[in-house]
Parts: structure tokens; C-alpha cells; sequence
């Protein structure tokens, strides 16, 4: 048998032993476990979790939450901003809580990001413990058609007890990688700004229910399609389509309406079918339609001594909420506000050559 005949016969063997493994293995997280690193911000939930930002995406005033989600999604930005949110969650047996809090920072070399965000869920229908979690990233336009970006994440959980946790150690850690890219398509035939996207999330080692099973599923591959198929000077719609994979073992997916009015108001629309969770009834059947409202508008901030030095004499604000009935057992509710700092730089630089005047 010759040299390249075994490495694919051990190649061959490998595969097999791999799948059989998985096959026997099957994550199974507890309810709403996908969802734990996407709650604490209403960014994540009204853009429908799309990796190619929803339908009706600006990437140049695009918040930090959009690194849980896509890391290129950042790529745009141009100015410094800062997001803040808090998600409440009302179920049978208790009250969950999730904050959210983060910034970008633009650079010559890319936008750099961090963000802290923690889950306080002790729910009898969605009990996935109390997480913290910290994220930093990179991103960057590699031309103007294609960004790409990745972030860091690691954080802990901690003071567990009952529900999912009953055979799992009271604290618990993650750490793990997110990767992604967006591709522009410019415009196809009816549709407007078109792109498509691909992440990976989780490539590490996420939290642990009861000893085997990892929430939210490590080595999660997504993939995205968003475009605007109404483009007027006073109404803009446009959709996004995912599907996500968590493990190889689940299919999630998910498909969102945004439509901006008037140039500042946003509403959304979106829903998302989580297949394992579904099929096995863990939250009695799939999640409802989530309803989302934001209002955009401009703040003087020239009477500010330090806002002036900073040149940020003029902010942008994006105040957004969303609520969601996730199941007949829990109601989501977020709100966050993001704020973009100084004047967008939307002229193209003047080339000049030799002494011309």
C-alpha cells in the first residue's frame, strides 16, 4: 500500500471516529441557551440577529453590541461611540435581568472595540444562571465592498443552583473567538444595498448546564443575506435572512423586517426558529414575532467645554426597544440608547497634484 494510499485510509478513519463521537455526544443546552451572549442589548434582537446587520443597515453609525453578532459588522464606523441597555425578562417563577455596555474606537488601522455584559436569569422556564462576560475586537474595511472583523470574548458564571444546573459546579468559565466577514453587492435588480455575510462564533469553550452540555453552542457557523427593497426619500424597508448552526447539531433560523420612516424612526419585525428547541417543546413551541421601535436625532453638545475640545460639538442618538414574547412562560423587553460622537466625514478627499491652484 503506498504512503498517500494509508494517509487517506487514516484521514478516512479519523472522519468516521469524529462523526460516530458527535453522534453519540448530541449538545442539548437548556431553553433560551442560544440566546445568552444576544440579550442584553435591544440591537441584537430588533436587527433580527442578522450577521449582515438587517435589512435596513448603516455601518457608519453601527453600535458595539453589532461584535456579539458580526465582528466586520463595525467596520464602517467612523466615530467614536458608546452604547448602554438593559433587558428585563418576566416569567413564571422570577424576573430576569441583562445589562449591556460598550464602545468603538475608530482608528487609522481599524475600528477597535470593548464591551462588558452580564445575565442575571434564575427563570423556571429559561434558567441559565448568572454570566458576565467581557468582549474585544478588531475590525476593517478591506476595500469598500468586503469588512472583516474578530473578537475576543471570556467571562464566568457563577452562583448556580437547580434547573439545569443540578449536576453542574456552582461556577463556570468561557472563552472563545468570533470571526466574520460582509461582502457588498451593491444593488440587484430591485434590491438596494445587498450583501451577504458569514461568521464563526463560539470557537472556544462556552458555559457548561450539567457537566456536558455547552450553552450557547461552541464552533457556531452563521451565514446571512440582507438587502432594501423599498428605497424612498421618506420611507426605507428591507430584510435580512439567516441561518446558524450551532455544533453542527441545530439548525436556527432567522428572518427580520426593518422599515426607517422620515429619516429617523426605525420599526422592526423578526422572528427566529430555534429547530432543537422547537421539536423538543423546551419553550412550548418557537418564539413569537418581536416588535422593535427606535428614534434617531442630533444633540448640540456645543455649550460643552470638553465636548468642543473633543471636537464632538454634534452627537448622534439612536434610542431603541424592542419587545418579544418569547414563549407563553416569558416577555422580553430592552431598551438601549448609542451614541455617535463629532460630524460623519461623508466627502471624498481632494487629490491634488503638482502646484496646481
Amino acid at each position: 500500500m503506498t504512503y498517500m494510499k494509508k494517509m487517506k485510509k487514516k484521514l478516512f478513519l479519523s472522519l468516521t471516529v469524529m462523526l460516530l463521537a458527535q453522534s453519540v455526544w448530541a449538545n442539548d443546552p437548556p431553553a433560551g441557551g442560544e440566546r445568552l451572549f444576544l440579550l442584553g442589548h435591544p440591537g441584537f434582537i430588533s436587527g433580527a440577529m442578522s450577521s449582515s446587520g438587517g435589512g435596513v443597515f448603516a455601518p457608519e453609525v453601527a453600535g458595539s453590541h453589532v461584535m456579539g453578532i458580526n465582528p466586520a459588522l463595525a467596520a464602517g464606523v467612523q466615530r467614536f461611540s458608546i452604547d448602554a441597555a438593559y433587558t428585563g425578562l418576566v416569567g413564571t417563577g422570577g424576573y430576569g435581568n441583562a445589562f449591556y455596555a460598550g464602545a468603538l474606537f475608530p482608528s487609522r488601522y481599524g475600528v477597535f472595540s470593548g464591551s462588558v455584559q452580564g445575565a442575571f436569569l434564575p427563570l423556571d422556564a429559561m434558567n441559565l444562571g448568572n454570566t458576565l462576560l467581557a468582549r474585544a475586537g478588531f475590525s476593517r474595511d478591506v476595500t469598500e465592498r468586503l469588512f472583516v472583523g474578530a473578537s475576543l470574548y471570556g467571562g464566568g458564571a457563577f452562583s448556580r443552583s437547580g434547573g439545569a444546573f443540578s449536576d453542574a459546579k456552582d461556577d463556570d468559565w468561557a472563552l472563545g473567538l468570533d470571526a466574520g466577514f460582509v461582502y457588498s453587492l451593491g444593488n440587484l435588480a430591485f434590491l438596494k444595498n445587498a450583501r451577504y455575510s458569514v461568521v464563526i462564533r463560539n470557537m472556544g469553550k462556552n458555559f457548561i448546564d450539567d457537566g456536558k452540555n455547552f450553552y450557547p453552542g461552541i464552533l457556531t457557523p452563521a451565514a446571512g443575506f440582507a438587502a432594501v427593497f423599498v428605497d424612498k426619500a421618506a420611507f426605507t424597508a428591507g430584510f435580512s435572512a439567516d441561518v446558524s448552526v450551532p455544533f453542527f447539531q441545530n439548525l436556527v433560523f432567522s428572518v427580520g423586517l426593518q422599515a426607517k420612516i422620515a429619516r429617523f424612526i426605525m420599526v422592526s419585525a423578526g422572528w427566529d426558529i430555534n429547530l432543537r428547541e422547537m421539536m423538543k417543546l423546551k419553550s412550548d413551541g418557537v418564539h413569537l414575532p418581536l416588535v422593535g421601535i427606535g428614534v434617531q436625532f442630533a444633540g448640540d453638545m456645543s455649550k460643552s467645554g470638553f465636548m468642543s475640545r473633543q471636537g464632538w460639538q454634534k452627537t448622534d442618538f439612536d434610542i431603541s426597544g424592542v419587545w418579544q414574547q418569547l414563549n407563553d412562560k416569558i416577555q422580553l423587553f430592552s431598551v438601549g440608547v448609542t451614541a455617535n460622537f463629532g460630524v460623519q466625514d461623508k466627502e471624498a478627499p481632494i487629490i491634488q497634484i503638482g502646484d496646481e491652484e
